[in-house]
């Protein structure tokens, strides 16, 4: 996001300065305190602004009474220690509705912001290439290989087969959360009984480490299970750090570099598909917005936020389960017209409504230039 956003602020006229920092740990890090600290002093800043939350500067903030501005473009936020959320200089934008409604509740100052796509850098990207041969399917991502299986080992049946009705219940819902809820107190304590009795340096797992483990599992079996069904029918590649051996069908890529590569798949792939990560509650991942904004195809599982702010059908297209991604996929692999026209649109949308431009002037409205 970083160069679309100062692209935006060069555009928008802002007066701003940068601070590049490589965090060793984004929650205790005293030489970057020391210099942060420092550089918010030598001058009258109206504000700080970081991609992703970063306590430290929450904290700092916090201390000489300066506003700070994060854009959350992760789901879940990986930080430990949630308390600086609170603080008073804070606002936070979530792409996602969901996730900012829930830390709405907790008492942050929690504002719900999409994320944008920088199409003009896309396509300066992909114009230079000639993309003669096209992909039927591809898939750009993780494959969410977890430690599930470890975690589970010591389990009793009960436990297992209670985390397993989570899973099951969870893959089968599209367009709905459930493991929070689905995650009991009871639950909890018995397998952290179990990890006492097993482990020699006193694990416990905490409530958020297991939601995250969960969604990350139920991810995982969709994608595995995506990519089998789709790569018996049609050519399939994955471009990913990962490898799954049964996925024998499937042409592993590896690795797509965000900057270069990517831009270049998402616009030679005929249907590109988006498989998202189930913490994401309503919001439109960055995956999605970035294949459009390629040009490119795309096909994802339902989220609110896609179906309220696209025209399904026109701008770009979803499965309401794996039987209809299937005949979906069949259907606009042989309907080019009607595929091309429908990339085309969403290219436009994203153009139209989903700008770095327009965004920064949201975050940065009220703030004097």
């Amino acid at each position: 996001m970083n160069e679309g956003i100062v692209r935006a602020l060069n555009k928008l006229a802002y007066a701003y300065d940068t601070f590049f920092y490589q965090f060793a740990d984004w929650e205790k890090d005293d030489k970057f305190c020391e210099l942060f600290r420092k550089k918010l002093k030598s001058q009258a800043y109206r504000c700080v602004f970081s991609v992703n939350y970063a306590p430290l500067l929450s904290n700092i903030c916090e201390e000489l009474g300066v506003l700070y501005i994060s854009w959350v473009y992760d789901s879940p936020i990986h930080i430990r220690n949630m308390s600086s959320m609170t603080n008073s200089c804070n606002q936070i934008y979530f792409f996602d509705r969901g996730q900012a409604q829930v830390f709405e509740q907790q008492g942050v100052c929690a504002k719900h912001l999409p994320l944008a796509v920088d199409s003009e850098g896309w396509q300066k990207i992909t114009g230079k290439h000639q993309l003669t041969q096209k992909t039927d399917v591809s898939m750009v991502g993780q494959l969410y290989q977890t430690q599930y299986q470890y975690f589970t080992a010591p389990l009793d049946q009960y436990e297992k087969g209670y985390l397993e009705g989570i899973i099951n219940a969870q893959i089968k819902i599209y367009g709905g959360y459930l493991i929070p809820e689905l995650v009991t107190e009871k639950l909890l304590s018995s397998m952290n009984t179990i990890y006492k009795k097993v482990s020699s340096d006193g694990f416990q797992i905490q409530r958020r480490e297991l939601e995250y483990l969960l969604a990350q599992e139920v991810t995982g079996r969709e994608r595995y299970l995506a990519l089998a069904l789709l790569s018996k029918r049609f050519e399939v590649e994955l471009y990913s750090a990962d490898i799954d051996e049964r996925l024998k069908d499937v042409v592993f890529q590896g690795y797509a570099d965000y900057s270069s590569k990517m831009p270049q798949v998402f616009a030679k792939t005929k249907v590109n598909l988006n498989v998202s990560l189930k913490t994401i509650r309503t919001g439109i991942p960055l995956r999605v917005l970035d294949i459009m904004g390629c040009g490119g195809f795309v096909i994802s599982n339902y989220q609110e936020e896609i179906a309220e702010h696209f025209q399904i059908g026109q701008e770009c297209e979803i499965y309401e389960n794996l039987e209809d991604l299937v005949v979906k996929t069949e259907f606009y692999l042989h309907n080019e017209e009607l595929r091309n026209r429908i990339a085309m649109a969403g290219c436009e949308k994203v153009k139209r409504d989903f700008s770095f431009e327009d965004r920064i002037r949201q975050i940065l409205g009220g703030e004097s230039r």
